[in-house]
């Protein structure tokens, strides 16, 4: 593709007026839909959940559906990820346990209060006395081994090839997603809830992720 000629000067301001214009009328829509979510938080039992698992992975799908442009898709995803983390902390506060390195999380939940753990047993372990909260956690220290009342309602890929596991406590709404996390002889196992047998000591369901965490190589 060649390059556009060099835009004159009266261009470029022109150009940087309607973002300014853009930014603005997008911070307007912005305060609409927190104002939105804090209504429909106020209307929320105490023991309703406020994270809907299934809607999140369903709203940043059709988002990278819709998606044109020069927009990287990674770039989208993070703000839908920010928003939907933010939208929920302003329905009912809650805090993300992360073990090891937080870029996963950040990603995933932006600017909500994080608490940074040595390992992920602790991590998870820390939702049993924090119903609100969530985990993300990596597949290390064997976590899957120890008692636990937290579920899993999230597994995402990272672009280094491993994966994170997000985990609820018990207000945080359970997924019915199509795959499960289950433990066998042991060891952890990603299959089809069709595949399911009684043997089977499932930690969770989830739909599939639509997207990939970028992470530092």
């Amino acid at each position: 593709m060649s390059p556009l000629p060099p835009l004159t000067s009266d261009e470029l301001s022109a150009l940087r007026g309607r973002l300014d214009v853009v930014d603005t009328e997008l911070q307007k829509l912005l305060q609409e839909r927190f104002a939105i979510a804090e209504v429909i938080g106020k209307t929320k039992g105490p023991n309703e959940p406020i994270i809907r698992p299934d809607r999140e992975v369903e709203v940043i799908a059709n988002r990278l559906v819709a998606l044109e442009g020069a927009m990287p898709p990674a770039t989208l995803v993070h703000i839908w990820r920010v928003l939907i983390g933010s939208s929920c902390a302003v329905q009912r506060p809650f805090q993300v346990h992360a073990a090891g390195s937080i870029e996963a999380a950040r990603y995933l939940y932006g600017p909500v209060d994080m608490m940074r753990w040595p390992t992920a047993s602790a991590a998870v372990a820390a939702l049993a006395e924090r119903p609100d909260d969530v985990a993300v956690v990596p597949d290390a220290d064997r976590w899957w081994m120890k008692p636990f009342t937290a579920h899993v309602f999230a597994r995402v890929p990272l672009s280094s090839g491993a994966r994170v596991t997000i985990l609820g406590g018990s207000r945080v709404g359970a997924s019915r997603g199509a795959q499960a996390l289950v433990v066998r002889a042991g060891m952890l196992h990603e299959i089809e809830v069709a595949d399911l047998t009684d043997a089977d000591e499932v930690l969770g369901r989830y739909a599939p992720s639509p997207f990939t965490i970028p992470v530092a190589q």
